[in-house]
């Protein structure tokens, strides 16, 4: 039993150590050749910001009442943006990786980790634009260090997201056009630029949507400066751990036929 587990340690170091390698790889990479290099990282989220922002009069919803709307607005689109972006990126993983796979041996958990890694390195750059907001607007910076927390479980959140989604885009090709049009309702049904009332419609439909709880954790902590509801805490582990166990359990039980269907 010692042995299976040391062994399970080994394995699981050497997937991380080739996952951290990949993705420092895919992050030159990506911006190699770029004028603006990291900035694009930062370009797509403050434009969706800047554009809800300016036209944020004209809105459906009632916003006047959110305090602090443009930090309010910053948080949820930079988790938007992370979730999405780095979940779009999961889908096309082994197809892309096709000469790879078939060429050599691989883990292929490393391919998926150094992924979501490569998005957390992005991630940190939005999180150091809303630092600059919230020294604009006078808020502890130390919120950050609290939000890191809830940042592990959305990246374990994304890391199962991402082993399913893998698996889907590798046996179905249109599965990241069916993402895309994903993405888009679930920026106008998740809270990122909206108030969602306790007891309407689209608060009840977010209550099933995993993104709705980290942002409203995340603004609980920055903006109010408080702990999230006991529900809120609850949605974070319980999507966290069941979508990470199940996409293991997905992603295992299909790994063995990738570099077949690739």
């Amino acid at each position: 039993m010692n042995q299976k587990i040391k062994e399970f340690i080994k394995s699981f170091k050497e997937s991380v150590e080739l996952a951290f390698s990949l993705a420092k790889a895919g992050f030159k990479l990506r911006n190699a050749g770029s004028y603006l290099g990291i900035f694009w990282y930062l370009l797509s989220p403050l434009s969706l910001f800047l554009i809800i922002l300016l036209i944020k009069k004209g809105a459906v919803f009632s916003l006047d009442h959110i305090e602090m709307y443009p930090i309010y607005l910053l948080i949820g689109v930079i988790i938007y943006n992370f979730f999405s972006k780095t979940l779009s990126w999961s889908i096309n993983i082994m197809n892309g990786n096709a000469g790879l796979i078939k060429s050599m041996k691989i883990k292929y958990e490393a391919l998926i980790i150094a992924k979501v890694i490569e998005g957390t390195f992005s991630h940190l750059f939005e999180i150091l634009l809303l630092a600059v907001f919230m020294i604009f607007f006078k808020i502890s910076l130390l919120c950050i260090i609290y939000y890191l927390a809830i940042f592990i479980f959305l990246f374990l959140c994304i890391l199962g997201l991402s082993f399913i989604f893998s698996t889907i885009g590798t046996y179905i090709n249109d599965f990241s056009n069916i993402w895309s049009i994903a993405t888009h309702l679930l920026l106008f049904l998740t809270p990122i630029f909206h108030f969602a009332q306790k007891g309407s419609i689209i608060h009840n439909i977010n209550l099933f949507n995993p993104l709705y709880y980290f942002v409203t954790a995340s603004r609980d902590i920055i903006i109010y400066n408080k702990m999230p509801d006991h529900d809120i805490s609850f949605g974070i582990i319980f999507f966290s751990f069941t979508f990470l166990i199940i996409g293991i359990i997905i992603f295992n039980k299909f790994k063995s036929k990738f570099a077949e269907s690739v």
